[in-house]
């Protein structure tokens, strides 16, 4: 985020406080989230409770259409409903021109996403034993049954939908308005941050200033 913001690393300790500056997490770590209200006009918002932001809504809120300077979405995207597009476009419209998305889903170096559900639309989750079944029915009418799900941290809004492609990741970005899209690949020794592995890395994208 600080490079994106600031064109250079800096740890969030050492930020000026820079109350002019407007940000929203998406459930974000509290760990971080308390520092960045302290450093910034910053709002962590949820899905399952206030303040509320579901990302994926095509009727977002009109109060927050081009209001803040960065989002902070860490491994969200991966959990949102088809058609994802619309939670990109949604952090598009959400930043003010010249604003950041930082964003982390889990992602591979596939071409393609991976949909793990790609019929989804009328589903819930049922509980069996000790494990949980996803039960959807398809626009057709064909009902489908789903175990072995994946979740992170918890049942619920936390199922993963998908593993991201990383070129059509960027695509999707691209195609909601997205500029400068940057993929962190650098390890920073310097804070301690290094990436083992080429894939799932940071990225940041810009919403042009014009």
């Amino acid at each position: 985020m600080s490079v994106a913001l600031f064109g250079r690393t800096i740890a969030l300790p050492e930020m000026e406080r820079r109350p002019d500056t407007k940000g929203l997490g998406l459930t974000d770590c509290e760990d971080y989230a308390s520092r960045l209200a302290e450093k910034f006009t910053y709002v962590n918002t949820f899905y399952h409770q206030e303040p509320r932001l579901d990302i994926s809504d095509p009727e977002i809120s009109f109060d927050l259409l081009d209001s803040q300077d960065f989002i902070i979405s860490s491994d969200v995207f991966e959990h949102v409903t088809n058609p994802v597009d619309i939670s990109f476009r949604n952090a598009w419209r959400i930043l003010r021109h010249g604003g950041v998305l930082v964003l982390t889903v889990p992602y591979g170096l596939q071409a393609e996403t991976i949909e793990h559900f790609p019929d989804l639309y009328d589903f819930h989750l049922v509980q069996r034993n000790d494990t949980y079944v996803l039960k959807n029915t398809t626009r057709t009418g064909e009902v489908q049954e789903f175990d072995n799900l994946i979740f992170h941290g918890g049942p619920g809004a936390t199922v993963e939908m998908r593993v991201f492609g990383e070129s059509d990741l960027i695509e999707r970005l691209s195609k909601a308005g997205f500029k400068d899209i940057t993929v962190y690949r650098e390890p920073d020794f310097e804070h301690g941050i290094w990436w083992p592995e080429p894939w799932s890395l940071p990225i940041s994208a810009r919403k042009p200033e014009h």
